[in-house]
């Protein structure tokens, strides 16, 4: 084992174990935690058989396992940044319904305590 693999397989272990443990208070949902774990899993897989990691590059059209991870890692990247864009986009939209709902009701108010005092 190298000492790369040394260092790193303990700390995803500690990451993978991190998120049940966050999961189990509530502060991750079922969902992501899933996928959380399924990418700690695949990176301990990717670091412990790097050989087997080539082999499926290889066997794909890709020339080494480490292009197959960064590949696969810009596309999750992506996917990633696409569905964070859309998550801030419905939380603008309702922000701005909410604002709009205040600016009317405070405005309403506003009218009939002026009517009341003429």
């Amino acid at each position: 084992m190298t000492t790369f693999q040394l260092i790193t397989l303990p700390a995803l272990a500690l990451a993978a174990l991190m998120t049940l443990a966050t999961m189990r208070r509530g502060r991750l949902a079922g969902r992501a935690g899933i996928a959380w774990l399924l990418l700690w899993i695949a990176a301990a897989f990717a670091v412990a058989f790097p050989e087997t990691l080539a082999v499926i590059a290889r066997t794909i059209g890709i020339g080494r396992g480490a292009d197959l991870v960064l590949y696969l890692a810009i596309l999750f990247m992506f996917a990633g940044f696409f569905f964070v864009y859309l998550r801030f986009r419905k939380l603008d939209e309702q922000l701005t319904r909410i604002v709009r709902h205040l600016a009317i009701r405070d405005g309403s108010d506003d009218v009939a305590r002026r009517a009341g005092d003429e």
